[in-house]
């Protein structure tokens, strides 16, 4: 153990007294006259730190080390090996500054070089100005003047040269037919003037009072208005104004609220409507009123194409084309039935029908702010009211609906749940998405209060009496609640029309006064009705739907007395098929004017390559839907007639 200390001691010792490691430090400058390095090329101990410094001469300017990673003309060197250390120096040279006015770019081209590297004192230079495409080259400002293009330049000192291009310009020409005028409002200016080349411009056709703006044509074919265009050639443009007194035969409604879009389901817009009844209908001179929009999947759909539905609100209850008066009136986009005609046709089929009101609606050309918007049914809204759905001060007008898709809201909304756990969602008050809820239109009331508590209790007692064991007692079942005529036409259109909303979805409407029987109706909302719907059964004209779908309806007709009552009342409908297709031929007819106006602002709807909501089957013309359509009810009415 001794030994092994003692050789250990040893060791350590002679270790401490070893020579220093020496490394050798060469130093240079290139080139050689472009300055010095110090220290000089000498000897250093391993690990010592070395300052050196690169000085260029009067002419050079320090560039970068080689051997050394320094940015700077000082670098610090640790002596951990020989080191070989390099100072770069370059030329001073001289900036040729070269801007640019316009659009286009200079090519420099060195004749004649100096010593070392580009642009050095001495350096001649020939520039080319080359301009962008529309542009022209015009002139040189700074260090060199003219416009010889190209030029030479010998760089002597700092030279700061600008080249100027300029646009080519080009003529605009509007042309007006018809009574209005034109703005123009530079969006995007050229360089120099308004209207060079690839200037933008927003064109607004402004049309005289009773003049409406039609479309731009001559170098753009467009009817949206306003309009952006690049002028990039000379262009001529006619803005087409028109009357539209007899525009296409039907009355006209003239919307105006001063430029503001309607953008919103919520607020309303401030504004003043008047109608042409076109010789047909009563005129309504200019009336202060309020729009909005409406609909769910509609307001949807009207987004996408630009052809939304709204919602009118009189300050006064105003009658609107002979129809009855009232402050709220409709007007339905039709943008989801290319052939415009079924929200229509459905109205003549509850016609004659045993209801006590149905919703009357019109053709009209509607016209925003002077700007057609196409073909529109305006009609009456499904609300309480006098000349609408009478049921005095103690009625209640009750939608069934689904709470999905914003449908209801259930802070503004006063619903409730059915108890009978045949409705979709459970039969706890708690309503969830998907659930049916039976929404209370009409009164305006609270949760909880008498008027609340009578309703809901009336519907309760009357589904118990509906799926109770005693259901087809005329006295204690379910006819003791009904009113029979109402329940079996409200089935009927909607079976014939297969509406898809009908059967448990949604605007199902039916009214209860105190101490009478409930009603169905009245009728709403048949876009996607008549097989014009792509995703379930009821695309085709077989199979019954209402009957089906509808837990009211299921079990009625588990009841040969409701039974014999729709067969009945359906023989009738039957026998006035031929009339139906007559009056869907009178409607073509009608519109044939119109529809083409409609469908030159909305081309896309007639596409075939482009998809359009929920429609199942796909023309490139009005007549081959309105042709679908009929063929669709006469089947429909014949398999009806098989089955029921």
């Amino acid at each position: 153990m001794k030994k092994i200390l003692f050789l250990f001691v040893l060791a350590t010792f002679l270790s401490c007294t070893e020579d220093p490691i020496i490394y050798s430090l060469n130093v240079s400058a290139n080139p050689p006259d472009g300055g010095s390095v110090s220290p000089e090329s000498g000897q250093f101990e391993e690990g010592e730190t070395v300052n050196i410094k690169a000085t260029p001469s009067s002419e050079y300017e320090f560039f970068s080390w080689s051997g050394v990673n320094s940015a700077n003309s000082s670098a610090s060197v640790v002596m951990d090996s020989d080191k070989t250390i390099t100072a770069l120096f370059t030329k001073k040279r001289y900036p040729l500054a070269v801007s640019i006015e316009g659009e286009g770019e200079v090519s420099e081209t060195i004749l004649k070089q100096g010593l070392t590297t580009d642009y050095n004192s001495g350096t001649i230079v020939a520039l080319l100005a080359i301009p962008s495409d529309e542009w022209l080259f015009k002139e040189w400002k700074g260090d060199l003047t003219g416009s010889e293009n190209p030029t030479q330049i010998t760089i002597n000192s700092p030279k700061e040269i600008t080249a100027v291009f300029e646009k080519k310009t080009y003529p605009l020409t509007i042309e007006i037919e018809g009574n209005g005028s034109v703005t123009e409002k530079v969006i995007k200016s050229g360089a120099v003037t308004d209207y060079n080349s690839g200037t933008v411009l927003e064109l607004t056709a402004v049309p005289e009072n009773d003049w409406s703006f039609l479309k731009w044509s001559g170098d753009i074919n467009l009817s949206q208005n306003p309009v952006e265009i690049t002028v990039d050639q000379a262009k001529t443009i006619k803005a087409e104004f028109y009357q539209p007194t007899n525009f296409t035969g039907l009355p006209i409604v003239y919307v105006n609220t001063s430029g503001i879009p309607i953008d919103s389901k919520e607020d309303y817009v401030e504004g003043s409507v008047h109608i042409s009844g076109e010789g047909t209908f009563s005129d309504l001179s200019e009336t202060d009123m309020k729009i909005k929009g409406r609909g769910n999947s509609t307001w949807w759909q009207g987004g996408i194409w630009g052809k939304k539905p709204y919602q009118i609100k009189f300050g006064d209850k105003t009658e609107v084309l002979d129809m009855p008066e009232d402050k709220k009136w409709v007007l339905l986009a039709e943008i989801s039935d290319p052939s415009l005609i079924r929200n229509k046709i459905i109205r003549e089929m509850a016609n004659i029908s045993r209801f006590d009101y149905v919703p009357q609606a019109e053709y009209v050309e509607l016209f925003i702010n002077n700007e057609h918007a196409g073909t529109y049914l305006i009609g009456q809204k499904v609300e309480e009211s006098k000349n609408r759905v009478n049921i005095g001060d103690e009625g209640y007008l009750v939608e069934i609906d689904t709470y999905a898709h914003g449908r209801v809201d259930l802070e503004e909304d006063i619903v409730f749940k059915s108890s009978s756990g045949y409705w979709k969602g459970d039969v706890s008050q708690n309503v969830e998405d998907g659930d049916t809820v039976f929404n209370i239109k009409e009164p305006g009331i609270d949760y909880g209060s008498e008027e609340y508590n009578l309703i809901k209790n009336h519907v309760d007692n009357f589904e118990s009496a509906l799926f109770g064991e005693d259901f087809k007692d005329p006295d204690s079942g379910y006819r003791s609640y009904i009113d029979l005529n109402s329940f079996v036409d409200y089935y009927i259109v909607n079976e014939i029309s297969k509406n898809q909303d009908a059967a448990s979805f949604s605007s199902i409407y039916f009214t209860y006064v105190p101490g009478e029987k409930i009603k169905m109706g009245p009728i709403w909302d048949y876009d996607l009705a008549f097989g014009n719907v792509n995703y379930s059964t009821a695309e085709f004209p077989e199979g019954f739907w209402i009957k089906s779908g509808s837990p009211w309806y299921k079990r009625m007709f588990e009841d040969d007395y409701f039974k014999d009552a729709v067969r009945e009342r359906f023989d009738y409908y039957y026998s006035n098929l031929a009339s139906f297709q007559t009056k869907i031929d009178e409607f073509e007819s009608y519109l044939s004017v119109s529809q083409a106006k409609n469908f030159e602002l909305y081309p896309g709807i007639l596409d075939p390559n482009v998809e359009l909501w929920p429609v199942p089957e796909r023309f490139d013309n009005h007549h081959g839907y309105v042709e679908h359509l009929k063929n669709w009810i006469n089947s429909r009415m014949e398999w009806l007639n098989t089955w029921l």
